[in-house]
């Protein structure tokens, strides 16, 4: 009887502590990062395919404009394979690589709509490998829409871990110490546009400061996107930088952070067809890879299955 009431007291004890943590899932929202986006005249003439070089080597501020532009005018959607390998939070430590990771990546809505300047980003992330784990359950698929009522997720990311203990799909809000945990980025920024979007914010503020270094490396096959031709743009900075969680979240200053997540140099590189960001590595003060991602088969027009970015999509195995 003893031993058995031990028993007892020790599952207990397991399932509120697995439940506290689940717990943290359902933490009350904080507003979203202000990201101040512009609404392009997307019937403007686009540069042709040597004037938009020259802007790569000259001025690739101006350059991402043009991609942006472009994106808005043509994208209906946007579907890939995203590649990713990154440390989060410090970990792994070098000489450790960080683990590859491959996602079937669908995003719709993420562009600002041309009357109102919003957008209602829905994004649908599921893996093919390298899955990471939460209470010892990996994490098989996520979701996020911000459509209203119940076609959305109400503000947060769904997770499915289908070997969890207790519970298969699980909320947390997309800024939460926890997801900040499972990735450098919110996946409200996990598309192209959003993707375009934080580099060209953060190079125009360099610009605009005088600080901006780039060099313009070349145009060259890109064998970890299946040998794309891209125009290759190296940035440098002159301290180690991190980029903030959110896309317009507040600009990283502290000290620890920097040492631990900071990056010196950015390599983007811009296809050289679809002018879209197919590429990006950061590496940190030693060297070492601090991430890198890479965008296989991208498609802006995508046809989307009915359950794409729903609940019973989610869950599909």
């Amino acid at each position: 009887m003893i031993r058995f009431c031990v028993g007892l007291a020790a599952i207990a004890t397991f399932a509120a502590l697995v439940l506290g943590v689940y717990g943290r899932f359902f933490t009350a929202p904080s507003p979203e990062a202000k990201v101040d986006e512009v609404v392009y005249d997307v019937a403007a003439p686009l540069p042709a395919a040597n004037e938009f070089e020259q802007l790569a080597k000259t001025d690739p501020v101006a350059m991402y404009e043009k991609c942006l532009a472009r994106y808005q005018r043509d994208a209906k959607g946007f579907t890939a394979t995203l590649v990713k390998k990154e440390r989060v939070a410090g970990e792994p430590k070098p000489p450790k690589e960080p683990q590859e990771e491959v996602i079937q990546l669908a995003v719709r809505g993420d562009t600002p709509d041309p009357t109102t300047g919003k957008h209602c980003t829905e994004v649908s992330m599921r893996w093919q490998s390298g899955a990471k784990r939460f209470v010892g359950a990996e994490i098989r698929a996520t979701l996020y829409s911000e459509l209203p009522g119940d076609a959305g997720t109400n503000g947060n990311v769904m997770s499915f871990r289908p070997d969890a203990l207790l519970k298969s799909v699980s909320s947390v809000h997309p800024a939460d110490p926890l997801a900040q945990g499972q990735s450098r980025y919110c996946i409200r920024d996990a598309g192209m546009y959003r993707g375009m979007l934080r580099t060209f914010n953060a190079w125009k503020q360099r610009k605009d400061a005088g600080t901006l270094t780039t060099e313009y490396v070349g145009k060259k096959p890109i064998p970890e996107i299946d040998g794309r031709v891209c125009y290759v743009i190296d940035r440098v900075c002159a301290s180690p930088e991190a980029d903030p969680f959110e896309l317009g979240g507040a600009p990283v200053t502290d000290p620890a952070i920097l040492a631990r997540d900071g990056f010196t140099k950015v390599r983007v590189m811009i296809d050289a067809e679809t002018w879209q960001q197919v590429g990006t590595e950061l590496y940190r003060p030693d060297g070492q890879l601090l991430a890198s991602y890479y965008f296989r088969n991208p498609n802006t027009n995508p046809t989307f299955a009915p359950d794409t970015f729903t609940m019973a999509g989610l869950k599909k195995k």
